[in-house]
């Protein structure tokens, strides 16, 4: 039996923002449920939306700062940390750029949720299999130099920071009894009861990870073993997203305001890597479309809102 598609008019990075929209009396119109495009409208003002990316973000700069490359380049131009890239253009040029920065990650330059991306690549059979899986998703490839950091998510709205997340690689935890296959399975079941796209891939990525950490899907943890099993973070792999608003260095908070003001970016995710020392910190990626995921999504579909029909707002506490 096929199991049917996901309806993306049903994920919560959909939903987060329809519920809120209908909750203000802001009604929703969907144009094309597969992709999910749709329009809120409210008096006379309608939005068309494509998840959180609307027509208030300008072709040009969402063409600029959705593509891995691009971005790069426009935030070192302007001075912004970022890691060494290289467009691929050839394997002995990559091979090269291998010799230089090694360990690199190597990514197609316009998908999301970690699609086609492999990371920790030290050797050219590595990344001969990791550009023949980028390519299974589009021929523009990016190299990246791995830097080191934890994850962090910046978001902004109207060019004012909103929230920061923090984005930990995916982990199973042992029993003494499964492998470590069949405790990604368990875990993958358990995650579709609340969100389908928060699973695990059984992948070669996933068994490359853990092959450099001397384990194999095969092994069996200890019961109460902690073991992380990918290297990217992303929910889409797995990944857990945790709320560090408070706790953020606002050094990064300034960081990204400058950011989404250089690149006339009014809705955006900064993708940053920060160690906990401050010493290292690179700008990994922007994504103009935020695919609010559940983690931080009330706050963040609350903003959304408010910047889109200001006029059903509610009044801030205090004021008169």
């Amino acid at each position: 039996m096929t199991t049917p598609a996901p309806d993306p008019m049903h994920s919560p990075y959909t939903t987060t923002i329809t519920d809120e929209a209908r909750r203000r009396g802001i009604s929703v119109r969907v144009i094309d449920a597969s992709v999910p495009v749709f329009e809120l409208c409210h008096g006379p003002r309608t939005v068309r939306c494509y998840r959180s990316l609307t027509d208030c973000t300008g072709a040009v700069t969402f063409h600029l700062t959705n593509n891995k490359y691009l971005a790069g380049r426009f935030l070192r131009e302007r001075g912004f940390p970022v890691p060494e890239q290289e467009l691929y253009s050839g394997f002995s040029t990559a091979l090269k750029f291998l010799e230089r920065n090694a360990p690199i990650v190597v990514k197609p330059c316009t998908q999301w949720g970690a699609r086609g991306v492999s990371t920790g690549i030290t050797a050219p059979h590595e990344l001969k299999a990791a550009l023949r899986r980028a390519r299974q998703f589009e021929p523009e490839i990016l190299l990246e130099k791995m830097v080191p950091g934890d994850d962090h998510r910046l978001v902004f709205i109207d060019y004012r920071f909103v929230c920061a997340l923090q984005r930990r690689p995916a982990h199973i935890i042992g029993n003494g009894r499964d492998t470590i296959r069949s405790l990604i399975r368990a875990r993958n079941r358990s995650a579709a009861l609340t969100d389908a796209v928060n699973r695990i891939p059984l992948d070669r990525e996933t068994a490359r990870f853990l092959l450099a950490g001397g384990l194999s899907l095969a092994h069996v943890p200890e019961a109460g073993c902690r073991v992380t099993v990918r290297r990217t973070a992303n929910y889409h792999t797995g990944g857990s997203v945790h709320d560090i608003t408070e706790l953020v260095d606002p050094t990064l908070i300034d960081l990204g305001h400058a950011i989404v003001t250089a690149a006339r970016l009014p809705v955006a995710g900064i993708d940053v890597l920060h160690t906990q020392d401050g010493l290292h910190t690179h700008v990994i990626e922007l994504a103009p479309d935020l695919a609010i995921s559940p983690r931080g999504g009330a706050v963040i579909a609350e903003k959304f809102i408010d910047y889109l029909f200001p006029e059903t707002a509610l009044p801030a506490s205090g004021s008169d």
